[in-house]
């Protein structure tokens, strides 16, 4: 962060301070309200604590107040601060888990939830509408896949009201959450041994143990020697064997080497035999449309199950999408444009794999991409659906939002990411949600891959990237002279004008001029070429005689 940016923010944070003396006071809320007492102890990260838990939840259309007897919950909890960089800020992130009085875990179900006994309270300190990680995550089971079901409620630690938080069920496996295999330490062979496994990509400062192993495929931009670390999820480290280790390491290896291999569309021992791409497909459709900037290369979530069951690797669950839906003011996270899976940068340690880059060169992958989104389009995803579901959570936040904002007086604030212009009231910050998912949705759709776009309105530039096909007419191959102000990745997609894949391939930008070669087959006739970057897509008609 430069000085001055630094300095402004400490500047601005250390008036926040002052206004946040004032603590704002909760007699009743229409939402659920969450009580949480420590007895005194100081919640740390790690280890979790023991404190005493009360949910009061009287229903749809009830004021819960204070002073109710606890029927959500009425318990014992261990609790610890969770997350990285979001606990630098003052409204802290909390991960808890249920206990009986014995003090071990507990399953319970909690507010309509499946019974766990781990669960997470999402603060929503610099997202502002504090609604985005509840879209994402409607968006994910939207397309028939388990994401984390969201409950908004207020909370009160210690007597100290501390605003409306998002009640999370952490990723985990079970019957209600990622349903695959229960693995124990016995699980050391044969069919026992393939499965369940869940593993991410994520910061090593984040929740779990930072213990993992890194990817034998180089990270896209390795500049300064970044690889791809996969960390353990479950089994627990502290509960994995070695020989579990052992094997998921090599089948993800093993299974990576046959996606990067010449002969990975193989239909037989090719990729799809080892990956499921409709998972990856459902991963990159709500990442793209929030173009979260933490999207694969950070809290990003893969599972596994026995191989009795299904062998392959799939992606998911979605996570983490507080930098999503325009709320970055890096990697061009607030542009309705360009893709968020190619905004690779030599200089970030955190790098999305290779995996979304090597599908989209499968023409099958596009297609049913392409398929997929165009019937939630016309279904969940249509714009008015989506702006129905943001108000009937804001109507629902309405009241305590402005109990929130008093306590933690934000708005019109820079905090970190936020982009400028910055909302000064939560209805501006709703209608900028709105407004920005609406024109992000338009530009998906006519910028997807697979999917059929005009020939009649070529665009050759985008800021400072150009793309110019001369001879155009050809006779052979079309040759490209793309200029690009710095290195950079690009998918060429060619299609004939009923939408078929010709070909697609990626690649490698560099500073400059570059001279790139691309086949449309032994067909005379017109197609087609998109240039998809990270600042948007390039459209050029093709011609060959």
């Amino acid at each position: 962060m430069p000085i001055m940016k630094n300095i402004a923010y400490l500047l601005s944070f250390t008036f926040l301070m002052i206004k946040m003396a004032a603590a704002q006071t909760l007699t009743s809320s229409n939402l659920p309200v969450v009580i949480i007492d420590t007895q005194g102890e100081t919640i740390k990260d790690e280890p979790k604590i023991v404190a005493d838990m009360k949910i009061i939840d009287n229903g749809a259309a009830k004021r819960n107040n204070l002073t109710d007897a606890p029927n959500g919950y009425n318990g014992k909890i261990g609790i610890e601060y969770r997350g990285s960089t979001s606990q630098m800020f003052p409204k802290k992130p909390y991960g808890f888990e249920t206990r009986d009085a014995k003090n071990a875990g507990f399953e319970v179900p909690l507010l309509g939830m499946p019974k766990e006994e781990d669960w997470i309270l999402f603060a929503s300190y610099n997202e502002k509408s504090l609604l985005n990680n509840a879209i994402a995550m409607k968006m994910a089971r939207d397309m028939g896949v388990y994401a984390s079901r969201t409950k908004h409620v207020e909370l009160v630690v210690n007597g100290r009201y501390e605003g409306i938080y998002v009640l999370m069920e952490r990723i985990k496996r079970g019957s209600g959450r990622v349903n695959i295999s229960k693995m124990t330490d016995k699980d050391n062979a044969g069919d026992a041994l393939t499965g369940g496994y869940i593993f991410k990509v994520d910061k090593t400062t984040g929740s779990g143990t930072g213990i993992g192993w890194n990817s034998k495929i180089p990270a896209p931009n390795n500049g300064r020697g970044q690889r791809i670390y996969y960390q353990y999820e479950y089994p627990k480290i502290d509960n994995i064997t070695a020989q579990q280790r052992a094997y998921l390491t090599a089948v993800v290896d093993s299974a990576e080497a046959v996606l990067n291999s010449s002969s990975y569309l193989d239909k037989t021992n090719g990729y799809r035999k080892y990956f499921d791409p409709a998972t990856f497909a459902k991963l990159f459709l709500v990442n793209e449309v929030s173009k979260n900037v933490d999207g694969y290369r950070i809290s990003t979530f893969f599972h596994k199950d026995k191989n009795s069951k299904d062998r392959r690797i799939k992606a998911g669950p979605a996570w983490d999408y507080d930098l999503a839906f325009g709320n970055a003011d890096y990697y061009r996270g607030n542009e309705t444009t360009g893709w968020s899976y190619l905004m690779n940068d030599s200089n970030d340690n955190w790098q999305v794999p290779f995996h979304w880059k090597k599908m989209l060169e499968d023409p099958d992958f596009t297609a049913d991409l392409s398929q997929q989104y165009t019937a939630l389009r016309k279904g969940p995803w249509k714009t008015e659906n989506l702006h129905a579901y943001v108000d009937s959570l804001a109507a629902t936040l309405q009241e305590a939002q402005q109990r929130n904002f008093q306590r933690w007086p934000v708005l019109g604030v820079y905090i970190w990411p936020n982009p400028r212009p910055i909302a000064t009231t939560w209805q501006g910050e709703i209608n900028e949600l709105k407004d920005w998912l609406r024109a992000r949705l338009a530009w998906m759709d006519y910028s997807l891959p697979g999917t059929i776009t005009s020939v009649e309105q070529p665009q050759n530039t985008i800021s400072d990237l150009s793309v110019v096909i001369a001879p155009n007419p050809f006779a052979d191959v079309a040759r490209l002279r793309i200029r690009s102000p710095k290195p950079a990745q690009a998918l060429l997609e060619v299609t004939d004008l009923t939408g078929r894949a010709v070909g697609n391939k990626f690649v490698d930008l560099t500073e400059g001029l570059n001279e790139v070669s691309v086949s449309v087959g032994p067909l005379a006739g017109v197609y087609l070429l998109r240039v998809h970057t990270a600042q948007g897509v390039i459209s050029q008609k093709l011609v060959k005689q």
